[in-house]
């Protein structure tokens, strides 16, 4: 007998197991020394069998590996980039948290684009358009925090103005911002490589919504279609869409580019549905008096989601136990399984697995989850101009 080897086969890789090597390692010794050699393993040979067992094995799982990296239901890292490279497609990095800032001073005061305000925690938050105090002493400005990734804020703490601007007075955040993302995550590459096989297709709903993911800071989107000829409910807010209508409800890109990848996927023989207008003009086939196209797409608003964690003894848990049960079900909202995203149904028994494994001395009686901090359930469902968010802040656990 000698030393087994893996097997490349129709049905996958097959490698033996770690008594398998060390038997094949002791016939290989018996074959060199002689068929009385002692096989103690506590003996100088039995302790060489054991670590040419240990290196042979652990060469088998680095193969193992390997060969799963070229699957695109394993790959990660480097190897899943490589995979996304074939359908043109790069890994997405971390995104900004963003929020709507109200400012409130002299009417014409203008706060420029640019300019940075504080929260009580000392993280910068950037408008994103110049502003101008309106008639009625107020001005809302879309900001994104300096910092990616995940970065929270509760609400009323964008307070700090750092660098005094004349006629201006106060600011604040009412609500939480959409928390940014890290960079894109295993799953949720390889969720948006499978939608990515339709871009190149046309006039399909999975066109579009392939190739509206696939643009720059996009962090959600949902696509559907009405192809009769009357007016269709769609999901549980019973959003509106006409005869012969698509609908694209999108949270984060650029708008310029989102409807033009809408124009040019979804096609131009059909009307659009939206709270968002832009208009494209096809100055790619026309050098001249190029026909223009009114696009209309979803902006979605924001719905914060709060939880209620109960356990068996509050008393038990220590403050280290509260960040993690938080940060798991936060980090769980932004990828995943339980991703939470447009239309979609919040289900929160599937958070309580990882929660139990993270904090296994506490027990874990419920969570529930709620659209308003009130009314609490094991599920809600959100509807198609409806984005889900949340933050360590509506997070109660009792």
């Amino acid at each position: 007998m000698t030393v087994p080897t893996i097997q490349i086969t129709d049905a996958g890789i097959l490698a033996p197991n770690s008594q398998e090597v060390i038997a094949g390692l002791w016939d290989m010794m018996k074959g060199a020394f002689g068929s009385d050699l002692n096989t103690s393993m506590a003996t100088p040979q039995g302790q060489l069998v054991t670590s040419l067992a240990a290196m042979i094995t652990d060469r088998d799982n680095q193969i193992i590996e390997l060969m799963n990296m070229v699957d695109p239901r394993y790959s990660e890292g480097v190897w899943q980039d490589a995979i996304g490279y074939i359908y043109f497609m790069t890994r997405k990095g971390a995104t900004q948290s963003s929020t709507k800032l109200t400012l409130t001073g002299l009417v014409g005061t203008v706060v420029p684009k640019g300019y940075v305000f504080n929260d009580n925690n000392g993280k910068a938050w950037e408008t994103q358009e110049e502003s101008m105090v309106n008639s009625n002493g107020k001005v809302e400005v879309n900001v994104k925090c300096s910092e990616f990734g995940p970065i929270e804020a509760a609400p009323n703490t964008i307070t700090i103005i750092p660098k005094a601007i004349n006629g201006l007075d106060r600011v604040t955040n009412e609500l939480a911002p959409i928390v940014g993302r890290n960079a894109e995550s295993r799953t949720d590459f390889e969720l948006r490589r499978k939608y990515s096989t339709a871009i190149n297709s046309k006039n399909t709903t999975a066109a579009v919504f392939g190739a509206v993911s696939d643009l720059t800071d996009v962090q959600d989107v949902y696509v559907d279609a009405n192809y009769t000829k009357d007016v269709k409910q769609v999901g549980v807010t019973n959003y509106p869409m006409e005869a012969n209508s698509l609908l694209v409800s999108v949270v984060g890109g650029n708008e310029a580019e989102i409807a033009k990848m809408i124009l040019a996927k979804g096609g131009s023989g059909c009307s659009f549905v939206g709270n968002t207008v832009i208009i494209i003009k096809d100055t790619e086939n026309y050098s001249s008096n190029p026909p223009s196209y009114e696009v209309k797409f979803l902006r979605p608003s924001v719905v914060t989601t709060f939880f209620k964690v109960t356990l068996e003894d509050l008393a038990q848990m220590s403050l280290t136990d509260e960040n993690a049960i938080k940060k798991i079900i936060v980090d769980g909202f932004q990828t995943g399984a339980t991703r939470a995203r447009i239309g979609a149904t919040i289900i929160a028994s599937r958070f309580i697995c990882q929660l139990a494994s993270t904090v296994p001395h506490l027990g874990i009686l419920s969570i529930q989850v709620s659209k308003n901090g009130v009314d609490y359930s094991d599920s809600i469902t959100f509807g198609v101009d409806e984005f889900p968010t949340t933050s360590s802040f509506q997070i109660e656990i009792k």
